[in-house]
């Protein structure tokens, strides 16, 4: 492949992976605005979608504030239903927070023709072509075992 052609590429790659990201900003804004829920919020909610029970600290880190804004997150989404908190059985000083799965109905017809759109996609998709995406994606999230 010239290098112009790679350039090209890499290129349209970028572009394309700006524009994901802009659309799924502004759509999660779309939905937090219905929701009645800050964009962070609903950001932390996914999160805990992602990586089920988490600490505090742990959902500070990978959403990049402190932990005494995610404090306050929480505060919102325990009061308005999203989540509740437990005591952290490995360290007192802690909790463990956990989604309340009911809360999830209120999201999921919006999410639902995402879900069918990015179904699609996948299934176009080879085994060795998905194995490539999902490092491509992992590396780009700074994931280690990308």
């Amino acid at each position: 492949m010239s290098r112009s052609h790679r350039r090209d590429l890499s290129e349209r790659l970028e572009r394309a992976v700006r524009q994901s990201i802009a659309s799924a900003i502004l759509f999660n804004q779309k939905v937090a605005d219905d929701a009645g829920i800050n964009l962070r919020d609903l950001q932390v909610v996914h999160l805990l979608q992602l990586h089920g029970p988490s600490t505090p600290r742990d959902l500070a880190r990978w959403s990049c504030i402190t932990t005494g804004g995610m404090t306050v997150v929480l505060d919102r989404l325990e009061r308005d239903g999203y989540v509740r908190r437990e005591p952290n059985p490995a360290d007192r000083r802690s909790c463990i927070v956990h989604m309340i799965p009911e809360s999830l109905r209120r999201l999921e017809g919006v999410y639902e023709g995402k879900a069918e759109t990015l179904a699609r996609a996948i299934g176009r998709y080879s085994e060795r072509e998905l194995r490539l995406l999902v490092r491509f994606f992992s590396e780009i999230n700074g994931e280690s075992d990308a």
